[in-house]
């Protein structure tokens, strides 16, 4: 059959008009599957994607990325295991305790149907979910830590301090100050965690220049100041956050002291990485750190609301308790840690911040496991074996402070 060129035209034209149709149908058909396809994930690969990926999405802090549906279903049974012992998801601390922000535990609702899920072998599509990070422009000072400082690759947790100097022309104005922390590895997962303290005695920058190496071997308290006394990061939170209203303070002319600690993963790797203090909101009021111990307690002078509490303990820890006693001796539990475990260790946020009265005395007391009791304490285990606990807080009176 012979076409003329105008009948091929139109032929052309008609084609073309089918195709678009077609596509346009299909086109709308795949956008409206889309809300389809969310809505049947599961009950459990929702939980997954709230209480699991955040430590486990891509650039995990825990270096294991479970967003690969194949990784995670390779992984499925074990993942079931774990969560049964009650590894996973990481939470030290027990619900005795006053609220904590950002809780990871799970509901029974919520366990079931995600080892149902897993059990299933993971099936059908997640959510990732993935936490931005802050923007740079909102950083009042960056700097740069662990650099030069290989960790080994045997396994075993070690640590290492760094003394930081300020840049001199940063605080032209006086002193600034900053609500928030993040840490962004170089490679994620090596570093479980990092205190921060300010020396304004020298005494860091000292121990730094007699040691060859980068930074120097020794736990990071400077004097009075306590490591985390500064705030703190872990593997498992990268953004320290103070709750809205609170600040704290960068002295004009101290150190930064980062303590930094790292596990050997097989292989040599550097832990380093860059942190970055983010500026508040105004107003705001200024948090400044209580140190305790079991064997210091410390007893509130003024009316205060605590805001956030760091722990640093070794592995012979078994368990933790801190107390707050009041002027009529009555105790309310503050933090209860049953079992330790410095891997997963991290600073906490109080939801509410709370409040303590005048006179209020905060008490640790802790315990050693099985191991530890059968080994004899030399000076550093003994070191080791008391916990020291940091609890940022701001005077309930305190003047806002309301300008830049």
């Amino acid at each position: 059959m012979i076409f003329s060129a105008e009948r091929f035209d139109r032929s052309c034209v008609f084609y073309c008009i089918l195709f678009c149709v077609i596509f346009m149908a299909a086109r709308t058909s795949a956008d409206q599957s889309i809300p389809t396809e969310n809505a049947r994930i599961s009950a459990g690969a929702q939980v997954f994607s709230k209480s699991c990926l955040p430590c486990h999405g891509s650039n995990s802090p825990a270096a294991l990325d479970l967003t690969d549906p194949i990784a995670l279903r390779r992984r499925a049974t074990t993942a079931a295991q774990i969560v049964r012992d009650g590894l996973m998801p990481p939470w030290l601390p027990s619900e005795s305790g006053a609220p904590l922000k950002h809780s990871r535990t799970l509901s029974a609702i919520d366990r079931a149907a995600l080892l149902e899920w897993l059990d299933q072998n993971a099936p059908g599509k997640i959510l990732a979910v993935e936490v931005p990070p802050l923007p740079p422009q909102m950083c009042v000072m960056t700097v740069r830590v662990a650099e030069d400082w290989p960790v080994g690759a045997d396994p075993g947790m070690t640590l290492r301090s760094f003394a930081i100097a300020q840049d001199p022309t940063m605080n032209p104005e006086g002193p600034k100050f900053f609500k928030a922390i993040e840490f962004v590895a170089d490679a994620p997962g090596v570093v479980h965690g990092i205190s921060f303290l300010w020396d304004e005695l020298g005494y860091a920058a000292r121990l730094d220049a007699s040691n060859p190496a980068p930074g120097y071997d020794a736990v990071g308290d400077i004097g009075l100041q306590v490591s985390g006394s500064g705030g703190g990061v872990s593997r498992l939170s990268t953004i320290w956050r103070l709750p809205k209203g609170y600040a704290m303070k960068i002295p004009t002319t101290a150190v930064l002291v980062a303590e930094v600690h790292a596990e050997g993963r097989g292989k040599v790797e550097s832990p380093a990485g860059t942190v970055c203090f983010v500026g508040p909101d105004f107003p705001f009021k200024l948090v400044h750190p209580i140190a305790i111990s079991p064997s210091r307690p410390a007893t509130i002078a003024a009316a205060c609301e605590a805001v956030s509490i760091s722990i640093r303990a070794g592995s012979r820890v078994q368990s933790i308790d801190i107390f707050a006693k009041d002027v009529k001796g009555q105790l309310q539990c503050v933090l209860n840690i049953p079992k330790w475990n410095e891997r997963l260790g991290e600073p906490w946020m109080f939801d509410p911040p709370l409040a303590l009265n005048a006179g209020t005395e905060l008490i640790v007391q802790s315990t050693l496991n099985a191991d530890a009791v059968k080994t004899p304490l030399d000076a550093h285990a003994a070191a080791m074996s008391q916990p020291m606990i940091v609890v940022l807080v701001a005077d309930k009176d305190a003047n806002l402070i309301r300008e830049k």
